[in-house]
């Protein structure tokens, strides 16, 4: 059975009470008197803790759920200055206005002691691009005041002064991520990270020569995340030689090759060691390789094309890979690569893999201690497969239900799994994909770690659905089941109804991830409600 939801503590039924009670109490027509009198009520009843955890609750729902501007009108009655974490930044993307919105929000409320700051906009019109720093002007001088910031998102709407005021106030700052950002250059990241920033103006080998003054910013970060901006090699340059502690850059960068920069940075001695743990590169040649391998020691995930697998055995330190194969067809390269540095790998994904299909038997065999896996799998002869260990996040396309099975069977940690079949003509189709797959599976011991299970398109039934319930006791996840062909609406509506009477914590997802869950069907023949009810006998 799925796990059971557990009873609310009673500092949660509170907060859900007050949440409710806020959300009821929020008009959008409210004068600024009254929203004045709103914020100094809920300030003097409930603490600084208690109001940052609504804050971090509020700002954590989807914004498919609850409308932006209410977020915005909740923030000013809960937010002053001991507000210290306010982050949407993972939930979605807004629009200029409410980005607009949510900026006048801090400045009323003077939220000048932040240390994790997290916003990411949406710019698709030019008219948005235009307006952008109008909007950013009105957060600059209360932004100016924000000393404590350590943690730092600004998809989208960074901009020169923006960094220039992190640089030069935020000494603790550690994370900062302000990708597609298009007004982030090369100026304003000098402005970020050096007290002289025409100095950034200059080439690499003069760079290198200098003992260049950063500001107090650089020596704490971390992370600077600046894919899909303006800034060309020569930020990407100051960024490693002015960060001693960088970690990422946040993405690819369009401006060109990274190893081309680092070898600039390597000494006659080749004593200089970079703390890069993240790479983002399209092709990597042999050299380039070495390179990466000499002076990024703690190299542990690398993103390229599949065409550089012919150099990336050199870099010993690799534990996750993604590989960009652009639908062709890398299969022996692939086989190469593992055969000698697979034992070490946990995490592997190919991106753009369709016509990639891998065998399952040896590639089991030369990734045994691998824990995460998007690929196209095969299964081209009968060969024995071994168990896959720690396998416990699999996301596959797959083309016949023998390698499905034997996945499913040969996981025996799996927890996350998706599934996509793609149809080869005169072969099998989706329909491959049933209950007695399932059940099988299920009876040969597989999938009892199971908790979310995506399946793009099949024809399993409620009785599939029903056997997956009895037997993996961590389900937590089914989707999307309008596109299980054996499961109709009336079985969709039984099933939940059956969930809530259980009180299972099992999420059924019809399509999409932010679709309403409780769609009424009264108009459902009772009839057919009940032949579904019987598949749960005995459950």
């Amino acid at each position: 059975m799925p796990p059971y939801k557990i009873l609310l503590s009673l500092t949660e039924i509170c907060t859900e009470q007050v949440l409710i009670l806020l959300y009821k109490s929020c008009s959008i027509s409210a004068t600024p008197k009254e929203r004045k009198e709103q914020h100094n009520y809920v300030s003097s009843t409930l603490n600084s803790n208690i109001r940052q955890h609504l804050i971090n609750i509020i700002f954590q729902q989807s914004l498919h759920k609850q409308n932006f501007t209410c977020k915005c009108i909740l923030l000013e009655m809960l937010g002053d200055r001991s507000t210290q974490t306010l982050d949407f930044s993972q939930v979605g993307s807004v629009y200029i206005d409410a980005l607009w919105q949510f900026y006048r929000t801090l400045t009323i409320s003077l939220m000048i002691n932040l240390t994790k700051l997290g916003v990411a906009c949406n710019l698709r019109k030019l008219s948005d691009q235009k307006y952008l720093l109008d909007v950013n002007s009105s957060l600059y001088r209360v932004f100016s005041q924000m000393k404590n910031l350590r943690w730092v998102t600004l998809i989208g709407v960074a901009d020169g002064t923006l960094l220039e005021s992190l640089g030069t106030n935020c000494i603790h700052l550690e994370y900062l991520n302000v990708n597609e950002s298009l007004r982030i250059n090369d100026e304003a990241i000098a402005g970020l990270l050096l007290k002289d920033p025409e100095l950034a103006g200059q080439n690499e080998d003069t760079l290198c020569l200098q003992d260049i003054q950063t500001n107090p910013c650089a020596s704490n970060l971390k992370v600077v995340g600046v894919s899909a901006t303006s800034v060309s090699l020569t930020s990407v340059f100051v960024l490693l030689h002015c960060v001693p502690k960088l970690k990422s850059l946040g993405g690819p960068i369009q401006a060109g090759p990274i190893s081309s920069i680092i070898e600039h940075l390597n000494p006659e001695d080749e004593s200089r060691v970079l703390k890069l743990s993240e790479l983002w590169e399209a092709k990597i040649l042999p050299y380039q390789a070495s390179l990466l391998n000499m002076m990024c020691p703690n190299l542990t995930c690398l993103t390229c094309d599949g065409s550089s697998l012919d150099s990336l055995y050199i870099i010993s330190s690799i534990s996750a890979l993604t590989l960009k194969l652009c639908f062709r067809n890398y299969v022996i390269d692939i086989y190469n690569y593992l055969l000698g540095s697979g034992q070490i790998l946990k995490k592997l994904v190919f991106v753009d893999h369709i016509n990639c299909g891998l065998d399952l038997s040896w590639l089991v065999e030369l990734t045994p201690n691998l824990e995460h896996l998007e690929a196209t799998l095969t299964r081209e002869d009968e060969a024995e497969v071994a168990e896959w260990r720690f396998l416990r996040v699999a996301k596959v396309t797959v083309q016949s239900s023998k390698v499905t099975f034997a996945l499913l069977t040969h996981a025996p940690v799996l927890t996350d799994l998706v599934i996509t079949f793609a149809m080869e003509p005169y072969q099998e189709t989706v329909e491959c994909i049933n209950d007695d797959l399932i059940i099988s599976a299920l009876v040969h011991g597989g999938l009892t770690q199971l908790q979310k299970l995506h399946i793009n398109e099949c024809a399993v039934s409620l009785k599939g659905i029903v056997s997956l319930i009895l037997h993996c006791p961590d389900l937590t996840y089914l989707a999307p089941l309008a596109f299980w062909h054996g499961v109709s609406p009336q079985g969709i509506y039984v099933l939940r109804k059956r969930i809530k009477v259980k009180n299972w914590k099992l999420r059924i997802v019809k399509r999409v991830e932010w679709e309403d869950e409780q769609e009424p069907y009264e108009n459902h023949d009772i009839l057919h409600q009940l032949a579904a009810c019987n598949c749960f006998e005995g459950s």
